[in-house]
């Protein structure tokens, strides 16, 4: 003799559980490729920034606003609040052999997403590039 099977009602609340269970998981992982993928997009616009912001001082009549007019404008164009520009050297003299600038943006005040904690370390780039004096005599 067979045995009836039994309705699938007994487990209706399986899968809530489950999902319950799971969910948070879930969601965890997002958002953690989310801020993941900021930083690491925050990190190769500081880069970007830095090596923007070299080329602008790597000529001859430049100066160290020109520098800084650059990297602020690409900076404000893909949205970096609040970064630090150093350049060395600083004022930027004719016979400056490179030119080196740092930027660093704090990550918290650039994630999309504040539901990590802060470490407190901000992310940097340095960028140092030959000025084109070395090519040419002093006057």
């Amino acid at each position: 003799m067979r045995r009836a099977l039994k309705p699938c009602h007994e487990r209706r609340g399986t899968s809530v559980v489950e999902f319950a269970v799971c969910l948070p998981v879930l969601l965890a992982f997002t958002f953690g490729t989310i801020q993941f993928s900021r930083m690491v997009q925050l990190q190769h616009t500081l880069r970007l920034a830095a090596f923007e912001g070299a080329r602008a001082g790597v000529t001859l009549d430049s100066s160290s606003a020109d520098v800084q007019n650059k990297v602020a404008g690409t900076l404000a164009v893909l949205g970096v609040n609040n970064p630090t520009v150093t350049i060395t050297p600083n004022p930027l003299a004719y016979t400056s052999p490179t030119i080196t600038v740092t930027v660093s943006a704090d990550p918290t005040q650039n994630a999309w997403l504040n539901w990590f904690p802060a470490t407190g370390n901000p992310i940097s780039a340095t960028v140092t590039l030959n000025r084109e004096v070395q090519a040419v005599s002093s006057p």
